[in-house]
Order: structure tokens, then C-alpha cells, then sequence
């Protein structure tokens, strides 16, 4: 059985699980289809399928009886220009991304093909050859990601489950606090996109509070006095002096060693039950207003606004996982989209 944990960076790994990128290169001259192949195999980082054509008609031919992820299309072939073949595409209402293929001096006909539907064009040099295997590189992460994920979004969620099986998203956000990632509102909605196209699942956890003003799931508890609206507070286990109904917290009556003095009145208490008696748990400010319970209001750690309880968004805390097929297809997005070192 795979192990769901394993590395998203361990090639050998991602060559074993992702498919194949199938490209078809519409070329009449023989020579630069195995030098393209040769090229391709040597520097792409991609796990590919190339299928070739020698003329713009044996090429729609082929893509009317297959499916390709991708077209490579070279401009001057026999009997029917790059352009006619796009166009012909477009007839076809097929909408595989076209990457064309011209000659030194057509920057004219590149922009006309973009304009009838390619994605791109590549000037026909070898020293240009990078841009091309770039440009491939990233027609397969877009068409292995769900359209409402951007590449950025992707890489950050596969770096944070290469270390982590499941995460739940207040662990999301302490994570992202701790390096330059998106910002949490941002990668949990490419998250939610990641679980409607079935890449990764979601449990729920519970409900908590979420800051109304950016989403944050970090804000601080604030203790306020309800009389004064003191935040500077203490708490203690408070006692009543029933003579002179004096209440304070058991500290300040235990000022004399081995004896109890009321701070009220400064007699001594000797008998709980006749003198004196246990109040509970009480709250002081530094007014010295006493209290049982003080009021709750929130100060956001991410963005800084107080609010108040009703003010507050309640969110259902979610558990997410990658399944088998997110972890196929963030493995691409972790090869093909991280920094060379």
C-alpha cells in the first residue's frame, strides 16, 4: 500500500502516479521531431506522451480520432499553414492550448495567431528552446489544477501537506504566520475549490469564533469591568465580613500572620459562618469595582479591530486532507512549480 504520507518532492514518486502529459507536435520535417523529442526528454521535468504529425491534415486527423493535453504547431507545413490549422480548430470547437512554432521575422503571423487562439508562440531557434519547455511546463499545471486554482495557491498548499497528512485550518493559519505564504482567507478558498474538484476532503472539526472584519481565526479574548470598562483585572477567591458587610478577596483579609482582618473595618474574623463567610470566585478592576463575571469583547491579532461578541463570525472548523488524486496532482505543481536552486 502507498504510503499517503510520502514526500510530494520524491521524483520517482511523482513519475510513478501523475499521467502522462500527452502532446501532440505538428511538424513536416522529420529532423526537428527527434531533435524536439530528444530536447524535451533531456530538460522538461514532465512525465510526457509525444505523439507526432508530419502535415497540418494527417494533425487534425489525429486530434479528431485522440485526446491531447497539448498541440505544438509548427507555422509552415505543406498544404495548410499553422493559421489555416487553427482555424480549422476553432471550427472544430476543440480547445487544447496551441503553442506556435515560427520562423525568425514572423513576429506578424505569431500575433495573428494569437489572435485566432493560441496560447503562445515560440521563434523557431534552439537558444529559445527553454522558453518553450517553460511554456509546456506550465500549460501542464494549469490543466492539472481546477480552473479557479492559480499555481501560487498550489504550491503553497503542497508544501504545507508534504509535512502534514491533515491540517485543520486554525493549524493553516498558525503555519502561515510563520512564513510569507498567501494570506489565510486566500488558501482556504483554494482549499474549498481543492475539495470540490475532489483533491482534497473535508472534516468537520467544530465552531469558532472568526474576526468580522478579515476572517482571522486568532482573536484575543478581552475581560472588560461591566461597570468602568477596565481591561486591567484580577481575580481571587473572595470572602464577606457579615459585621460590616466588607468584601474582599481572601489575600487581603490574610494580612496579619495566622489571622483574618477585615480591610473594611479592620476587626478581626475568627468563625466562618458567624463572622465571615466564602463569596466565591469574584473579579476586581483597577477602579476597585468587584464583580462576578466580566464582559467579553475581542481584539484581532491579525488585523488589530475590536469587536464584540455578536459582531463575531462563527466558522466550522474544517480538517483537511489530500486524496490520492491531490497528491498526483500537486506533485506536478511541487516539480514543475517551485524555484530552481
Amino acid at each position: 500500500m502507498e504510503d499517503p504520507n510520502e514526500p510530494l518532492i520524491d521524483d520517482s514518486y511523482f513519475n510513478k502516479i501523475l499521467n502522462k502529459i500527452r502532446i501532440l507536435y505538428v511538424e513536416d520535417a522529420e529532423d526537428d521531431r527527434v531533435i524536439f523529442k530528444r530536447l524535451l526528454e533531456k530538460k522538461s521535468k514532465i512525465n510526457f506522451e509525444l505523439v507526432t504529425a508530419s502535415d497540418g491534415f494527417d494533425g487534425l486527423r489525429k486530434v479528431n480520432e485522440d485526446s491531447f493535453d497539448l498541440i505544438i504547431l509548427d507555422y509552415k507545413l505543406p498544404g495548410m499553414s499553422g493559421l489555416e490549422f487553427l482555424e480549422r480548430l476553432k471550427k472544430l470547437n476543440i480547445k487544447t492550448p496551441v503553442i506556435l512554432i515560427t520562423g525568425k521575422g514572423d513576429e506578424r503571423v505569431a500575433v495573428e495567431a494569437m489572435k485566432r487562439g493560441a496560447k503562445d508562440y515560440i521563434i523557431k531557434d534552439e537558444a529559445d528552446f527553454d522558453r518553450l519547455i517553460k511554456a509546456i511546463e506550465e500549460t501542464a499545471l494549469e490543466i492539472s489544477l481546477p480552473k479557479n486554482i492559480n499555481v501560487e495557491a498550489a504550491l503553497n498548499i503542497a508544501e504545507l501537506f508534504s509535512a502534514h497528512e491533515a491540517l485543520s485550518a486554525d493549524e493553516i493559519e498558525y503555519l502561515l504566520e510563520q512564513s510569507n505564504h498567501l494570506h489565510f482567507e486566500e488558501l482556504l478558498s483554494a482549499l474549498d475549490e481543492l475539495v470540490k474538484a475532489g483533491f482534497a476532503e473535508a472534516k468537520p472539526l467544530y465552531s469558532a469564533l472568526a474576526c468580522p472584519y478579515c476572517g482571522s481565526l486568532k482573536p484575543n479574548l478581552l475581560l472588560q469591568c461591566p461597570q468602568c470598562g477596565s481591561g486591567n483585572l484580577i481575580k481571587g477567591e473572595a470572602m464577606e465580613h457579615m459585621n460590616c458587610g466588607g468584601v474582599d478577596f481572601k489575600f487581603n483579609f490574610e494580612k496579619d500572620e495566622g489571622a483574618l482582618t477585615c480591610p473594611k473595618c479592620g476587626k478581626k474574623v475568627r468563625q466562618m459562618g458567624v463572622d465571615y463567610r466564602k463569596v466565591g470566585i469574584l473579579f476586581k478592576c483597577s477602579s476597585g469595582h468587584l464583580f462576578s463575571l466580566p464582559t467579553f469583547n475581542f481584539k484581532c491579532l491579525s488585523c488589530g479591530k475590536s469587536f464584540e461578541i455578536d459582531e463575531a463570525s462563527l466558522k466550522t472548523i474544517f480538517q483537511y486532507r489530500l486524496t490520492r488524486k491531490g497528491y498526483d496532482r500537486l506533485s506536478l505543481v511541487f516539480k514543475i512549480g517551485r524555484p530552481s536552486c
